[in-house]
């Protein structure tokens, strides 16, 4: 609900937006007026099949009293659009106080015709402002599970962003057997862990998994022995790329949908 305050001397308007209308309490009419709000609300009820037919249906609601007020239970008030709180207080004879309300009325209504739209129009634009920030974090943390999940090739790719793919440097071990001097480059454990990570999202628990997934796949040229103490089979760095896409080929394209 928005509303617009009108100080004068003797009177305390507020003027309410509720739903599509302009509306003031009952309550602060009868005070300005100088009368009860039990004989105001008589009045209201005597006059509300009249008022409802010329000026539209009056809304009737239980509250607290207002601040100030004696008493503490709630009571019955009538929210009052400015034609209808009008035509009320032309019922009532024209004192000093009853003329300086009804200025004080027009005058409240007429500010807040101005007020209240642009206070609309500065919601409105708050609220598409949070609505547009809360989907770029949707965005962001969308991205960043992604990106833990599947890493940056993928989200790339099914942002056909395919062509802004940096290649990032591997860093390679080279053994070199006792046996036969032979240099072999390779990737240890954990470096096939990081490339891994990096390329698919994925954490590989051991490099013993992701061989034993080529060997299943038939690959083993994908692999190279390595004599140490004994013979042990590694991803070598020219062939990591075509392994990558043999392991976890299958899960990429679900994803992406080829």
């Amino acid at each position: 609900m928005t509303s617009l305050q009108k100080n004068t001397p003797s009177n305390n308007l507020i003027v309410e937006q509720k739903g599509s209308r302009l509306v003031v309490d009952s309550r602060i009419i009868a005070h300005g007026l100088g009368i009860e709000h039990r004989a105001f609300m008589q009045t209201i009820k005597k006059y509300e099949p009249r008022i409802e037919q010329r000026f539209g249906v009056i809304t009737f609601e239980m509250s607290k009293p207002l601040e100030g007020s004696q008493g503490g239970r709630p009571e019955k008030f009538a929210w009052l659009t400015e034609e209808q709180a009008t035509f009320l207080m032309t019922l009532s004879r024209n004192t000093d106080q009853v003329v300086d309300c009804k200025a004080n009325l027009v005058d409240a209504f007429s500010q807040a015709r101005q007020v209240i739209p642009q206070l609309t129009d500065e919601n409105e634009t708050l609220r598409l402002m949070l609505a547009l920030e809360r989907e770029r974090n949707l965005g962001r943390q969308l991205d960043n599970t992604m990106l833990q999940m599947h890493g940056d090739r993928i989200v790339l790719a099914l942002r056909g962003q395919s062509d802004i793919i940096v290649e990032k440097e591997t860093i390679v071990t080279e053994i070199v057997e006792p046996d036969t001097g032979k240099s072999t480059k390779i990737l240890t454990a954990n470096q096939l862990k990081r490339v891994i990570k990096d390329r698919t999202g994925q954490n590989l628990k051991s490099a013993k998994q992701f061989t034993d997934a080529l060997r299943k796949s038939g690959r083993d040229d994908l692999l190279v022995p390595v004599r140490r103490s004994g013979v042990t089979e590694y991803v070598p760095p020219d062939k990591i790329n075509e392994a990558i896409q043999v392991v976890y080929g299958k899960m990429r394209q679900g994803l992406i949908g080829e």
